[in-house]
């Protein structure tokens, strides 16, 4: 039988003032063809469904308009577990549902996992959502001297799972975990402070294919043990370049590969003057970081700019303060921002200052002034 391996969707994270929602959409769109043209049976989904515990209506509309469309219309089996920043209880609201239509959801560690069976019990699946040290300790209490940081809790809930494994099934585990050795993009901003608790490798000995989540960058720490990543884009820098999508594992031929979906939009970080950039047409429909060489960043620059692309998320244009050094300004902090607060920011970057009590009540007394006269919108 075939799986498809994701995770990492981050349904409700925020695009400066508004959200990824039509972009998770065209994700949706293409993997359900996917799954139709590949003929997958179940999907394994390894956590960080939400990007928060709090969420959106639009958010939690998405998630379950996918699960519904997973298990009724597609008639497959979803299996998936909750990540570090999922809420337990939000991913189980269309469990009761949809539990007999093929939806398994695991949000806490069990003290006796039971697998989700497949392919007639040839293929067994085993969840592991994200957990503390803790967690462990209190589920597995005679095994607590064992267990002294996140690796041997892992370590000890794996022999657990070891000791009632039937060795003549296929034997999947899904995780949510930090593996030794992977690596990280700029997105994966929970997992830049975590690596006290990573794990190796080597705590799922024993298991034919091991669906990781938790880091955005599709990888393979061995070709059965894989990060599928996330299916978007979620940073600049070295996420740019990376190639989206999921895995394809074939349990009959034990085939495993990794299969790009193209995103509805790309991520690009460009640099030129003005002019140059102004120039571009291939990028007005991505988002956008920008370099502008030539101009300081402020208010007219980037109004000028985002009526161009209207998919710019930040601006970088000349310092006042020093040669050749770019100041920045995002558009979510410029659309958050009172003309006070333009005006302090402006200050500090350009000049290093604070306006004085008496110049911010100028400042205060002339756009009162100008609202009068309508000449400031």
């Amino acid at each position: 039988m075939k799986l498809i391996h994701t995770s990492d969707w981050h349904f409700g994270m925020s695009l400066g003032t508004g959200s990824y929602a039509e972009d998770q959409r065209y994700f949706l769109n293409e993997l359900y063809e996917l799954i139709r043209r590949e003929g997958v049976q179940a999907l394994l989904l390894s956590g960080d469904i939400y990007d928060s515990s709090v969420v959106s209506a639009e958010a939690i509309g998405l998630y379950n308009e996918a699960m519904t469309k997973l298990c009724l219309e597609l008639g497959i089996t979803v299996i998936s577990i909750a990540g570090n920043h999922d809420s337990a209880a939000r991913l189980a609201s269309c469990r009761e549902l949809l539990k007999g239509a093929g939806l398994h959801i695991t949000g806490k560690v069990e003290r006796d996992p039971v697998p989700v069976l497949l392919d007639g019990g040839n293929v067994a699946v085993y969840s592991i959502p994200f957990f503390t040290r803790d967690e462990i300790t209190a589920l597995l209490p005679e095994k607590k001297d064992e267990i002294r940081n996140t690796e041997t809790a892992m370590l000890a809930y794996c022999n657990h799972i070891r000791e009632n494994m039937d060795e003549n099934r296929r034997n999947i585990v899904l995780s949510h975990s930090l593996i030794v050795g992977s690596e990280l993009s700029e997105s994966d901003r929970s997992a830049r402070v975590g690596f006290a608790t990573a794990v190796s490798k080597d705590v799922f000995e024993g298991f034919d294919y091991v669906a990781l989540g938790h880091i955005h960058k599709p990888q393979a720490i061995d070709n059965h043990i894989r990060y599928s990543g996330s299916p978007l884009k979620y940073s600049f820098g070295a996420e740019e370049s990376q190639e989206k999508g999921v895995v394809v594992i074939d349990t009959d031929t034990t085939d495993i590969r990794f299969v790009p979906i193209s995103p509805l939009r790309e991520r690009r970080s460009v640099t030129g003057t003005f002019d140059e950039i102004m120039a571009r047409e291939d990028i007005r429909e991505d988002y956008l970081r920008l370099y502008v060489t030539d101009k300081y960043a402020g208010l007219e620059l980037i109004g000028q700019l985002r009526e161009r692309f209207p998919y710019l998320l930040e601006v970088y244009g000349k310092s006042l303060r020093e040669e050749g050094e770019l100041s920045a300004l995002t558009v979510e902090e410029l659309e958050e921002m009172n003309e006070e607060d333009i005006m302090i920011k402006f200050l500090a970057e350009n000049f290093s200052a604070e306006p004085t009590p008496e110049q911010l009540q100028l400042f205060r007394d002339v756009l009162e002034w100008s609202r009068e006269e309508g000449t400031l919108g």
